[in-house]
């Protein structure tokens, strides 16, 4: 079963790279993000990693040289659960079944939507020789949301003291332990509604913000946005972790090149890998202290393609080996209704394999429906996945090249990270996959009922 497992999968994923290129094409939609990531993180990575027995840096080795490689968790999996053989099978059978069901998730929104699909679908072809649109009555509203966001998101900076939590982190040198306890212990808000509006919402105004000020050169606009940049960009830093600067400027390069074109030629593919790469690159060393003997380039190249996979076989190795299945007690109002106490399952599967319980360990969405309810879960979620992204795509794009429809897009990359990192829930509201496009079909709404013009007006 172990080798028709690796087949299976491998056979989902040509597939869905068919699909990508033949049916979704070759444009920067959320449907094609969610694809490409799962593509390039739980594609050919995922195989070679299992294959390899879970050593790191096996694919890279010529290009890291005699250093420090970290030992690999499959070890110790191996002594508590005993056959290896049986978990990466499961999950390979899982990974078929997230690429099948996510296409599924997609082509049912298609059915269930025809003309709007094939408007979305011409629209898209056609983006970059459209002017770009913005409705100026929005700007209104959009100058209210957004200085409301930047006065709350102040007052949690300052009564935080996010700079001083972010200078006393950088003057810790040369110990990077340090960092790391420091890290834990105050990196981030503790405030939930302040994360959420840091990591959904305020990404997606401040690229709106920018664009809209500018097409109509609505200063007070402009001004509020750059303070609305600068107060999340130091929300950013303040979770004292590499990933969420870094994006939050990629997204905000990812916006600026939809302004042009939308299309993924191999200049634009290999211009943005080397940018993104050079970003994750530069924080990285900026926030993490590497010892000598470590490989920079080693490390940042584990993290995004090996880590999530080794973590992904160690939430497959605890259920329903070391764990029974959740039934849908990992999901807190089921569990609620059961009356059983919530106990995410990354939190479990990090107590399992770590012995604290602060550590966690979150990984692709897929890990969770399979801790709730096994390949059935897992099939589901991937059909929801891919109706929401292709929901948001035909919903934001189907009018072509739009201001509105651009900061959608950055928000929807960050929700389709979370997604390839973490659980369902957390990517469509924590993450703003779905919150992000809900808070933006607000305002548009607003902004309609708001105004007393009886059409939308375009400049």
């Amino acid at each position: 079963m172990l080798f028709a497992s690796y087949i299976t999968a491998a056979a989902a994923m040509t597939v869905a790279l068919f699909y990508l290129f033949l049916r979704l094409k070759l444009v920067v939609t959320t449907t094609t993000m969610l694809f490409i990531s799962l593509l390039l993180v739980y594609g050919p990575a995922a195989l070679s990693f299992t294959l390899s027995g879970g050593e790191y840096m096996r694919l890279i080795r010529g290009w890291t040289n005699d250093v420090a490689i970290p030992p690999s968790m499959f070890p110790m999996i191996k002594d508590k659960v005993g056959d290896l053989g049986v978990i990466i099978t499961n999950m390979n059978f899982s990974l078929a079944l997230m690429y099948v069901g996510s296409i599924a998730g997609v082509e049912i929104i298609n059915r269930l939507f025809p003309s709007r699909a094939r408007e979305t679908e011409a629209a898209l072809a056609s983006w970059s020789g459209q002017p770009l649109r913005h409705n100026w009555l929005e700007d209104r509203i959009l100058l209210l949301a957004i200085s409301a966001l930047f006065a709350l998101m102040l007052f949690f900076t300052i009564k935080e003291n996010h700079l001083g939590t972010v200078a006393h982190f950088f003057r810790i040198e040369g110990d990077n332990t340090e960092r790391n306890l420091f890290r834990s212990h105050f990196g981030g808000s503790p405030n939930y509604i302040y994360r959420i509006l840091l990591a959904a919402i305020a990404p997606m105004l401040v690229i709106w913000g920018f664009f809209a000020g500018i097409k109509d050169r609505a200063w007070p606009l402009l001004l509020a946005t750059l303070l609305l940049f600068l107060v999340t960009l130091i929300g950013k830093i303040e979770t004292l972790s590499k990933g969420p600067p870094a994006f939050f400027l990629i997204q905000i390069a990812l916006a600026s090149m939809l302004a042009f074109t939308n299309r993924i030629s191999l200049r634009v593919a290999f211009t943005g890998l080397l940018l993104i790469l050079l970003v994750i690159y530069v924080i990285t060393r900026a926030i993490i202290i590497f010892p000598e003997g470590t490989s920079v380039i080693g490390s940042v190249y584990s993290r995004i393609f090996e880590v999530e996979n080794e973590t992904l076989v160690e939430n497959f190795a605890v259920f329903p080996h070391l764990h029974p299945f959740t039934w849908g007690a990992n999901i807190r109002p089921i569990a609620m209704l059961m009356g059983r106490p919530y106990v995410p399952s990354f939190s479990l599967v990090g107590y399992i394999w770590y012995g604290s319980p602060d550590i966690t360990s979150p990984t692709l969405f897929i890990a969770d429906a399979w801790a709730d309810f096994a390949y059935a879960g897992v099939l589901v979620y991937s059909i929801i996945a891919g109706m929401v992204c292709r929901g948001i795509d035909i919903t934001f794009l189907a009018k072509g090249k739009s201001v509105v429809g651009i900061a959608v897009l950055g928000a929807t990359f960050w929700g389709v990270l979370t997604l390839i990192t973490t659980a369902l829930n957390i990517a469509l509201l924590s993450g703003g996959l779905l919150l992000a496009p809900l808070v933006a079909a607000i305002l548009m709404v607003a902004t309609r009922s708001l105004s007393r013009t009886p059409e939308a007006v375009n400049r």
